[in-house]
């Protein structure tokens, strides 16, 4: 070893920071350059006088008239300083620490930072935007390598990393990032990554739902400690495909047509869809993409599982794109093959889902028509467990943190609203057959809209949705079928039901003994009256609005008891245009009055309404060719088109958008009605048409989105109005609308306000304070 020359020596007694910079300015003098800018900057921090005087320094001289070019002034860029005054400055930086700090607090300092230049490589990598996955993956899994005391940095720098991850895996949108940044950790960014599929080079994110769900799920586990009622909240083991992925898909199979079928007019749309459908269905997937979905099974192993679709503009404020692309379950069953295949089909039927008539049209009202949009997905395990040959969780559904749909003046807005169902939320999220979820304010958990025995039968729930492991398929089951089959084998059934005998319910049964044999209904009795789960909803509901600033939306299910919940989804709640006056006249003349309600009223007012769409109740229900339902639907989806925007009104029987019986109510998409003011549902009780309360539905909030109003309407209650007789007694337009329409004159009914009162027009008004609505002509 050659000996140390003269230079190199060190004095017996020399500070150990000292050795270090000397160390340094021989053998990294970039790395001692950031050390003086760092040490610059935390003696500035601690208001020391010298230090001021030093930044002072490095500030250009600004003089308010420029004469020569050797001045600077405001236009004009500042001169570069002399290289030997900036190493001079790293001098006197240190030397006034010398002065003021112990030179244990300098050595401390420095090799804080030294640690910190060993993490450096993460902070680079987070602060690229287009930093490849493979890369983020590779600098992230060699941050979790690194000893817990090599992790530790200052908390501007750790913020600065979690800013540069979020922007580069989930949004660049401010308030998402100024709401998540006090709640996560690096670690967290780290398992999305690990958990992520997509190519190697790469620049994809999550997609609009994981980011929300990982934004609640992390806002709520800050709460836990203060919250007992939130200790058991999880969230479903989850893989993310990226959103870049389906562009490799395309890209791949040469499909790169299909990119320009949003430009193309709606009628082409509805008409390629299917097959495009199935020509994404019968292409080749990525291996990049192949290999991660192997993985990802062998992750989850046999258990269930839901592939959620997760685009870039999904789950954003105002666009919630609810219901528009598909979740679709996969039973997971059989051979690894036989599974893989399963998962990829389901993939390949949600990349198409981004070029589905639905949203396109919701994009383009939006103008969103030109973003180009990527499909995230999410691949989660379902909540539940397995119960003979079903799969299924006791109870999930939707809750939102905002209710305008109130049936008590008791219930305020701020208290929340929730459609609870027995088995998978699929019923609480869409209309389906003649079925209802149970409602339920967290606010007022005891204030229900069922109270006497003959509403609890009527508006119970009669079937639930479960995976049907046997046959591998999502399955409708009856209620009572299973509980009669499995009895109190279904996790937490003293909760969820209620005994019926001769007439009279038992709201709480009690013993489950023998309950195969006897009468039950689904009421959730217990659940809301003798458990900690209205809490639970208030508490995360109120938290999640809290901190992000706006009424949220959350999908849930839970697991084996009713201890134990899953948050599936979480996004702004979709809300309607505000400061509309819903003052109702005193003064209008009865024979202006069209129809009247005063049963579910959400406040609203339509104006200057030209035209009335009538479906007819009664011959719709004669109607026995399901073709000729269908075809209803498609010429309610024509007039959508031809007649004025927002100067019409729809009217008509039962469910409107039910996917299920299309009996009844008419089968339309959002498409379909996207440009109507307002949806009335007529319930004649004697037909069996009853609204839906569907607040929180995906078709609701369609409604909402689109500033459609929405009235149930119940004629044969007393002191409602409905003056059917006009739309049999005034002209029908809809032959001169849609000249291939013969034969549905007697369903259809298109009238125009003016045949009924000269240079008239309607007004509809709702006012849920008075629980009232009105539709009255006005000249």
């Amino acid at each position: 070893m050659p000996p140390l020359s003269h230079a190199n020596v060190v004095n017996p007694g020399t500070p150990e920071w000292k050795i270090i910079l000397k160390l340094l300015s021989e053998t990294d003098p970039e790395l001692l350059s950031r050390l003086s800018r760092k040490m610059l900057n935390y003696l500035f921090r601690r208001k020391i006088a010298k230090i001021s005087e030093i930044m002072e320094e490095l500030l250009p001289k600004q003089v308010d008239t420029v004469e020569t070019g050797d001045m600077y002034g405001e236009n004009q860029p500042a001169p570069r300083m002399d290289y030997n005054i900036l190493e001079d400055i790293t001098k006197q930086v240190f030397r006034v620490a010398e002065e003021v700090l112990s030179p244990n607090e300098i050595t401390m300092a420095l090799y804080r930072w030294l640690r910190y230049e060993k993490i450096r490589f993460l902070s680079v990598t987070a602060g690229r935007r287009d930093v490849p996955l493979g890369k983020l993956r590779e600098a992230l899994d060699k941050y979790e390598m690194l000893p817990k005391r090599n992790k530790k940095m200052e908390s501007r720098d750790r913020e600065n990393i979690i800013v540069g991850l979020t922007r580069r895996l989930f949004t660049d949108d401010l308030n998402y990032i100024s709401t998540i940044r006090k709640h996560v950790t690096i670690d967290d960014f780290a398992n999305v990554v690990n958990h992520m599929i997509g190519p190697y080079n790469g620049n994809g994110k999550v997609g609009g739902k994981a980011a929300g769900l990982f934004r609640a799920e992390k806002i709520l586990n800050t709460y836990k400690k203060s919250h007992t009622v939130l200790r058991n909240l999880k969230v479903p083991k989850t893989w993310f495909i990226s959103s870049d992925s389906v562009l490799e898909f395309i890209s791949h199979n040469a499909l790169e047509e299909m990119m320009a079928i949003k430009y193309a007019r709606q009628e082409e749309i509805q008409q390629e869809y299917h097959l495009l459908e199935q020509v994404f269905k019968h292409s080749i997937m990525p291996y990049s993409v192949l290999a991660g979905l192997e993985h990802a099974l062998d992750y989850f192993g046999t258990t269930p599982l839901v592939v959620r679709s997760s685009s870039l503009l999904e789950d954003s404020t105002g666009a919630a794109f609810a219901g528009k692309y598909k979740s679709l379950f996969v039973a997971n069953q059989g051979s690894r093959q036989h599974r893989l295949d399963a998962l990829v089909d389901a993939v390949l039927e949600i990349y198409a889902s981004i070029f589905g008539p639905d949203p396109i049209e919701y994009r383009r009202e939006r103008g969103l028509l030109d973003f180009n949009e990527e499909m995230g997905i999410l691949i989660q395990e379902v909540v539940g467990s397995k119960i003979g040959k079903y799969f299924f969780p006791p109870f999930a559904g939707v809750a939102f943190s905002r209710n305008d749909y109130r049936w008590s003046p008791r219930i305020k807005s701020e208290d929340g609203i929730v459609r609870l169902v027995a088995g998978l939320g699929t019923r609480a999220v869409d209309r389906t057959g003649q079925d209802f979820p149970v409602l339920m304010s967290p606010g007022q958990p005891k204030l229900r809209i069922n109270a006497s025995t003959e509403e609890l039968i009527r508006y119970a729930q009669k079937n639930m949705d479960v995976v049907n492991l046997e046959k591998g398929c999502l399955e409708t089951v009856s209620t009572e079928k299973m509980i009669r089959e499995y009895g109190s084998k279904v996790p937490c059934l003293p909760y969820l039901v209620s005994l019926y005998e001769e007439g009279t319910i038992q709201l709480s049964p009690g013993s489950m003994l023998n309950i195969q044999k006897k009468d039950t209904i689904i009421t959730f009795h217990n659940l809301l009256e003798r458990s900690p789960v209205p809490l639970f909803f208030k508490t995360v509901l109120n938290i999640l609005e809290d901190e992000i600033g706006l009424p949220v939306d959350i999908e849930f299910a839970y697991g084996h008891d009713i201890h134990t919940p899953y948050l599936l989804q979480c996004r702004p709640q979709s809300v309607g245009k505000g400061n509309v006056d819903v003052t109702i006249p005193s003064n209008i003349p009865n024979d202006t009055v069209m129809f009247s309600a005063n049963k579910y009223i959400m406040s609203g007012a339509c104006h200057n309404i030209d035209y009335m769409v009538y479906v007819d109740g009664t011959a719709y229900d004669e109607v026995e060719s399901r073709e000729k339902l269908l075809e209803i639907g498609h010429i309610i989806g024509k007039l959508n088109k031809l007649l004025p925007q927002k100067k019409f009104i729809l009217i008509g029987p039962g469910r409107w958008g039910s996917k299920g019986d299309i009996k009844l109510g008419v089968h339309v998409g959002y498409s379909d009605i996207n440009n109507t003011a307002m949806l009335i549902e007529v319930a004649k009780m004697k037909k069996g048409q009853i609204p839906d309360l569907s607040f929180g539905t995906h078709f609701f909030q369609d409604l909402v989105e689109a500033d459609i109003r929405y009235l149930p309407l119940y004629p044969d209650n007393d002191g409602v109005v409905f003056r059917e007789d006009v739309f049999f007694n005034k002209k029908n337009h809809l032959i001169d609308f849609i000249s291939k329409s013969k034969g549905f004159e007697h369903i259809i009914k298109v009238i125009k306000v003016t045949d009924i009162q000269e240079d008239a027009s309607l007004s509809v008004i709702l006012n849920s304070d008075v629980d009232e609505a009105v539709a009255f002509l006005k000249k």
